[in-house]
């Protein structure tokens, strides 16, 4: 339609919204659009039928951590609450996969092939 607009936008993680920074529109007609960007990432081309404004992205905040003052942002408080579940579950891991070890090395009564087995699976998972 006439009354639309190609817009060329690249998509901003920390802001959780498109921007049109870095990125301009260098041709196009009603049926294509040549976008050229300045860097890599996710890139679309929007449609907008009227004005629309877009002003740059704004500085991400940073989340506080537990026990820190200041303000929590959405998609930073979600980064941190991920970024603290991976490093608890890993070292959960880490820890009960150390535990199977000593297991296997101290139980000396149930020693076969298949104990055998799954102390080395275990050493090398550990490393």
């Amino acid at each position: 339609r006439e009354d639309e607009e190609a817009r060329c936008v690249s998509w901003q993680p920390a802001s959780a919204r498109w921007s049109e920074q870095g990125c301009e529109r260098l041709a196009g007609d009603l049926l294509s659009t040549t976008c050229g960007c300045h860097h890599l990432s996710s890139f679309a081309v929007l449609m907008a039928t009227g004005d629309v404004e877009v002003g740059p992205v704004p500085a991400p905040t940073r989340f506080s951590g537990p026990g820190e003052g200041g303000s929590r942002g959405g998609a930073l408080q979600e980064s941190f609450a991920l970024e603290l579940v991976t490093y608890v579950g890993l070292s959960l891991s880490v820890l009960c996969l150390f535990l199977a070890i000593v297991t296997f090395l101290l139980c000396r009564s149930l020693w076969n092939v298949s104990v055998a087995l799954h102390l080395q699976l275990s050493i090398c998972l550990f490393m």
